[in-house]
């Protein structure tokens, strides 16, 4: 049974779809990107975006029945932002490499977008994640 769209509401799990969806634009970019800037940047760039997915995969994998393992899911959620969060910065040198050379490449400001409003998003699934396990698991036993 289907639900109308303006029903919809987001999912308890957007946050791994969010970072699939940052992985695969991230693979669709590298792959247009310079091959010269594979070994330096866009490797790098690679590995931040599967990082954060399989940080949250991770992190959603674990089912806490005390304190112990709730951190062990907060630090993965925390790994995962913490990719994230470096994911920017290499973004933003991957932008600068190319508008030196911009021939070819038009393809980079709709990308960079992309990014952004991913990135973004991630960035307030998690947090919104962390909240709700704080407030989930408050009473569970050490």
């Amino acid at each position: 049974m289907s639900v109308y769209k303006s029903k919809r509401g987001e999912s308890s799990v957007q946050f791994i779809e969010t970072a699939r969806q940052l992985e695969a634009h991230t693979f669709a970019c590298c792959m247009k990107a310079p091959k010269r800037y594979e070994r330096f940047l866009t490797g790098r760039i690679m590995e931040l975006s599967s990082e954060v997915h399989d940080r949250v995969r991770a992190a959603n994998n674990i089912w806490p029945t005390n304190r112990h393992e709730a951190q062990l899911r907060r630090d993965e959620l925390m790994r995962a932002n913490n990719a994230l969060q470096n994911l920017s910065p290499k973004l933003q040198l991957l932008y600068d490499s190319i508008l030196q050379n911009p021939e070819g490449y038009g393809w980079i400001h709709k990308a960079m977008q992309r990014w952004g409003d991913l990135i973004c998003e991630e960035a307030k699934l998690i947090a919104a994640v962390k909240k709700n396990d704080r407030q989930r698991y408050k009473d569970l036993p050490e």
